[in-house]
C-alpha cells in the first residue's frame, strides 16, 4: 500500500517499483559478536539500547532464513552503535549527513585488515617523516609554552594555563591578533605563526588539527601527531582510508581534554566568578600526557581485527531526505534517531568532521564587546543545521520522515525521549502525542513502547543535564 495525502500532510508521489535488491548469499547462523561497540564518546549514543532495538527489529522484520533479505536502514547513524550491531547478522544501510559518521560506520562494516600494519609502519618512521620535522619545528614554541603553563599551574599559578586554554588556537590568533594575550603566550604564538608561514603550513591541510584545535581540545604535541597521522593516511589506498581515519577519530575521542570527552565545547578553565577552577592542571596534564601514537596503534589493531559485515552493507553520507528520495531498492525496516531538541548535533562533533575532511573551514563568530571574535569552540560556519532542531521546521521534517519511509512499505522505529519539566532537560520541539498523531497520518498501526530505564549522557551545564527516569527513552513503532 502506498501512502496518500491526508489532512494536508505530505504526499510522496513515486512510481511503483518491483525490482528487488540483489544481495550475496546470506545466512543468519553463528554471527560473530562485534568487537567495537563504542568507537567514540558520543552524546546521545544508543549503545545502551542496542539489545532492545535489535529485538524490535527482529520482531518487526524477521529474517525467516531468507537468503537475500533487504537491508535494514540506520537513518541517523551517528557513531554507528546500531549499525555495527545490526551488521553482525543482517545487511544494513547506514545513513548520516556528516562525514565522520560515514567514516566510522564504513570502518565498522568493512574494516581494512591492513590498519595495524600501517600503524606499525608509521610508528617506525614517524621521527624521520619530513612533515613531522617541519611541523614539529613550527609548533615547538607552543609545546614548550604549554609545558611551562602546566608546571606553573602545579606550583600554584594557574593563570598562564587559563589563558592558553582560552586563547590557544593558532587560527584564532592569526585572525583576531595576539595583542590581548599575555606576553609569554603571545611570543610563542608569534614565533609559531611565523614558522608556519615560512614552511607553507599556515593554510595547509597538513596542519589543520594543530592550527584549529591545538591548545583548546588537544595538547599541541598531540595535535601535531594527529596531523601527521592524517597526512599519512591520505597517501594510503582509498580502500584503507576509512578504517585508518576511524582509528584516528577513536584516538581523538580518547585523548580530548574536555569534560566527558565530548567535542561540544573546550574545557572552561574558570568558574563564574572568573577564578581558575581548582585542580585544573591535573586534568589538563592527565589528558595531554596521553600518547597519541600508542593509542592510535591500539585502535588500529582493534579495527583491523574486527569482524567484517557478512553481507553487502553500505555507509552513506547523505541527508535523510536525500537518501529516502534517491534510494530505489527495498528496505526491510527503518530505525530513526533524529534530534528532537534545538541542539544541533553538528556542533557537538565539528572537530571530528574537520579531522575527516581536513578542509580548513571558516569558523563562526561571536560578538565580544564592540567587535567579533571566532567562536570559543571553533565551530564550523557551514556546519549542518538540522530542520529537526528548528521549531518552525521540525513538524515538516517529521512529516517528511514518516511520508518517505512509509513509501517503502516497511516498519519504522523512531527513538524518542519524552520531556520531563521537573528535570530541567532541554524542551522537545514536538510532544510525543504530536509525533504519534502525525505518524498515524501515514502508518496504519502506531504504538509507543518503553525502552526501559535509560540515562542519557550529560553536557557540562547543569541546566542541560537529563535526569534518569523510568521512561527516559521511548520507541514509536510504526507498522505499514
Amino acid at each position: 500500500m502506498q501512502p496518500t495525502k491526508l489532512h494536508g500532510m505530505i504526499e510522496v508521489d513515486r512510481p511503483s517499483r518491483m525490482a528487488q535488491l540483489t544481495l550475496p548469499h546470506f545466512k543468519t547462523s553463528a554471527s560473530p559478536e562485534r568487537t567495537i561497540r563504542r568507537p567514540i564518546h558520543y552524546l546521545g549514543s544508543k549503545l545502551r539500547l542496542v539489545d532492545e532495538i535489535l529485538a524490535w527489529i527482529d520482531e518487526l522484520a524477521p529474517l525467516n532464513d531468507l537468503d537475500r533479505p533487504a537491508p535494514a536502514c540506520d537513518l541517523f547513524a551517528g557513531s554507528g552503535a546500531v549499525t555495527g550491531a545490526l551488521a553482525a547478522h543482517r545487511p544494513v544501510v547506514s545513513v548520516d549527513v556528516q562525514e565522520y559518521s560515514r567514516v566510522l560506520c564504513s570502518a565498522l562494516l568493512r574494516p581494512a585488515s591492513v590498519a595495524s600494519d600501517f600503524a606499525e609502519r608509521l610508528s617506525d618512521g614517524l621521527e624521520s617523516c619530513p612533515l613531522h620535522a617541519r611541523l614539529s619545528d613550527a609548533i615547538t614554541p607552543l609545546i614548550q609554552h604549554e609545558d611551562w603553563c602546566i608546571a606553573e599551574a602545579s606550583d600554584g599559578n594557574p593563570e598562564p594555563l587559563c589563558h592558553l586554554l582560552e586563547r590557544g588556537s593558532i587560527v584564532a590568533a592569526n585572525r583576531d591578533g595576539i595583542a590581548a594575550m599575555p606576553t609569554s603566550l603571545a611570543s610563542a604564538m608569534k614565533t609559531t605563526c611565523s614558522k608556519l608561514i615560512q614552511t607553507g603550513l599556515m593554510h595547509s591541510a597538513d596542519s589543520v588539527v594543530s592550527r584549529y584545535y591545538g591548545g583548546l581540545y588537544f595538547g599541541y604535541k598531540q595535535s601535531l601527531a594527529l596531523d601527521v597521522i592524517l597526512a599519512s593516511i591520505a597517501k594510503e589506498p582509498a580502500s584503507h582510508r576509512d578504517t585508518l581515519k576511524a582509528a584516528t577519530l577513536s584516538t581523538a575521542s580518547e585523548i580530548v581534554n574536555t569534560v566527558g570527552k565530548q567535542f561540544a565545547q573546550p574545557i572552561r578553565p574558570r568558574g563564574k566568578d572568573g577564578r581558575p577552577k581548582p585542580g585544573l592542571w591535573t586534568r589538563v596534564k592527565r589528558d595531554r600526557s596521553l600518547d597519541v601514537l600508542r593509542i592510535f596503534i591500539e585502535w588500529s589493531r582493534r579495527f583491523a581485527t574486527a569482524p567484517s559485515a557478512r553481507t553487502t552493507s553500505e555507509a552513506l553520507c547523505k541527508d535523510y531526505l536525500e537518501f529516502l528520495t534517491d534510494w530505489k531498492d527495498p528496505i526491510s525496516i527503518f530505525y530513526a534517531d533524529p534530534p528532537y531538541t534545538r541542539d544541533h548535533y553538528s556542533r557537538f562533533y565539528h572537530v571530528l568532521e574537520t579531522l575527516c575532511l581536513r578542509d580548513s573551514p571558516d569558523i563562526s563568530t561571536s560578538n565580544i564587546g564592540a567587535g567579533q571574535r571566532l567562536s570559543r569552540g571553533m565551530y564550523r560556519a557551514q556546519r549542518h543545521q538540522s530542520p529537526f532542531c528548528i521549531q518552525s521546521k521540525a513538524p515538516k521534517a517529521f512529516a517528511e520522515l514518516f511520508a518517505h519511509t512509509r513509501w517503502f512499505d516497511a516498519p519504522l522505529i523512531v527513538s524518542y525521549s519524552p520531556f520531563d519539566a521537573a528535570s530541567r532537560a532541554r524542551p522537545r520541539l514536538m510532544s510525543i502525542d504530536q509525533l504519534v498523531n502525525l505518524a498515524r497520518s501515514y502508518y496504519s498501526d502506531v504504538s509507543v513502547e518503553s525502552a526501559g530505564r535509560v540515562a542519557h549522557s550529560k553536557l557540562n551545564r547543569k541546566n542541560l543535564n537529563v535526569t534518569t527516569t523510568d521512561n527516559a527513552e521511548l520507541f514509536i513503532i510504526c507498522r505499514p
